[in-house]
């Protein structure tokens, strides 16, 4: 988006963008030169779209899961959206939030892992006693 700028007798930099403001900035040129500064707005760049998570639908809303989804610690399969979670639905459990699908994935052998190990440490401990 272009911005265009005149200067006044002040030498401060006055937008314009019409031609009433154009005309008036014509009356105030003293030294017989009007000078235009264009300034380019830079535009805002599209932002990449939020990852979906494919085959997860929020239980709040029904609605496809898009960017962090928010997995019960607690209920077997219960997810939310972001907008869900915002409203303080299903707060009574502590939610895991997963930004990115490829996070489940590291949730889940994290929990395997862990359940290996606990599962190994009753072994060893009906072994010992």
């Amino acid at each position: 988006m272009l911005r265009l700028f005149v200067t006044d007798v002040d030498n401060d930099m006055i937008a314009f963008s019409s031609d009433d403001e154009l005309m008036e900035a014509v009356k105030n040129v003293n030294d017989g030169i009007l000078r235009v500064f264009i300034h380019e707005k830079p535009s805002a760049a599209p932002s990449a779209p939020e990852p979906l998570h494919i085959g997860v639908t929020c239980d709040g809303c029904e609605g496809e899961v898009r960017g962090t989804r928010y997995k019960c610690l607690i209920c077997a399969d219960y997810d939310l959206c972001c907008g869900c979670k915002a409203t303080g639905m299903h707060s009574e459990h502590e939610m895991a939030p997963i930004e990115h699908p490829l996070q489940m994935v590291d949730l889940l052998v994290c929990c395997k892992l862990e359940a290996k190990f606990h599962y190994t440490i009753q072994l060893v401990n009906q072994l010992v006693s």
